[in-house]
């Protein structure tokens, strides 16, 4: 079978995001709002964004939603919160683990580079250590090594969510390790959708960065004309992050639906490839894609 191209994927994705945006949408929010209580509300949080997940599929597959609303979701409510958790711990030791790692071999190829080279001689400018080339052609790939990598161990937990949401007889232990059996092989592509993905929604967060700006202006101002301006720098940090924290609900409200469905596509894109997954079903959303697409 012929896999998606990454087009399709995104395309498809936003198709189902603007197609249920009303209800994923009410979800979303359920799912902000629950936020606020500590632990239980955080499960609650994953088992929503899992919750949006399994309908997205159930939509694309053309399978019953009640399967994954009334049996898997409630089943697992605190498998959700659970695999998010151990994600982010596997994540950071893998950061962690390839920093060390990283900085161990960026220091010894500057050492023999600069044994070779002679630059020993002239040790690096603490104020501009940039102006030592062997430490620019160093550091810059190293930095980029760095900063990309988190990316590139969450592609391979990226798709945690569906299979707590939709497949029978696992755990939050087993959802990561289907995950990764899922897309091994597949971490580059998976990473160009999730690029994709956040130029599109770039326009949004952008948005909210400028209400924020606006709102904090704003706020400050109003705050200190209805009180003294001795309280108002006094309580400027708070003053601050209240337009901010605001402004991050509205985004993660708009487009959490947007990434489960995301990921939802690409869980079923990946299983219909490389398990045969109903090809009558995958037909039908091929055509809707199509459909889109014109």
């Amino acid at each position: 079978m012929q896999q998606f191209n990454i087009g399709n994927i995104v395309s498809l994705a936003s198709y189902l995001y603007r197609s249920n945006f009303k209800k994923f949408s009410r979800l979303s929010l359920f799912a902000h709002l629950w936020l606020i209580v500590p632990i239980y509300g955080w499960a609650k949080f994953y088992a929503f964004a899992g919750l949006i997940s399994g309908l997205a599929f159930s939509e694309i597959s053309g399978q019953p939603e009640t399967k994954v609303a009334k049996i898997q979701i409630k089943k697992r409510f605190w498998q959700f919160l659970i695999t998010a958790i151990l994600v982010i711990l596997i994540c950071l030791l893998q950061f962690f683990l390839v920093y060390i790692g990283i900085s161990i071999i960026a220091g010894i190829i500057y050492g023999i580079l600069a044994t070779i080279f002679g630059a020993i001689s002239q040790p690096i400018n603490q104020a501009n250590p940039f102006d030592n080339t062997i430490f620019r052609i160093i550091i810059i790939p190293t930095a980029i090594a760095v900063y990309f990598s988190p990316l590139w161990f969450y592609s391979r937990f990226f798709i945690t969510d569906l299979p707590l949401a939709i497949e029978d007889d696992t755990n939050s232990i087993g959802a990561i390790k289907r995950s990764r059996q899922l897309s091994k092989g597949l971490t580059w592509r998976i990473i160009a959708i999730i690029f994709i993905s956040f130029v599109i929604t770039l326009p949004i967060q952008i948005l909210g960065w400028f209400i924020y700006s606006i709102g904090f202006n704003i706020l400050r101002q109003l705050i200190s004309l209805l009180l003294s301006g001795d309280y108002a720098n006094e309580n400027k940090m708070f003053i601050s992050a209240l337009p901010l924290m605001i402004s991050n609900l509205i985004n993660g409200i708009i487009l959490m639906p947007f990434w489960q469905s995301i990921k939802s596509v690409v869980y079923y894109d990946i299983i219909c490839r490389r398990e045969g997954f109903d090809l009558k079903i995958r037909d039908r959303t091929i055509e809707l894609t199509s459909d889109y697409n014109r």
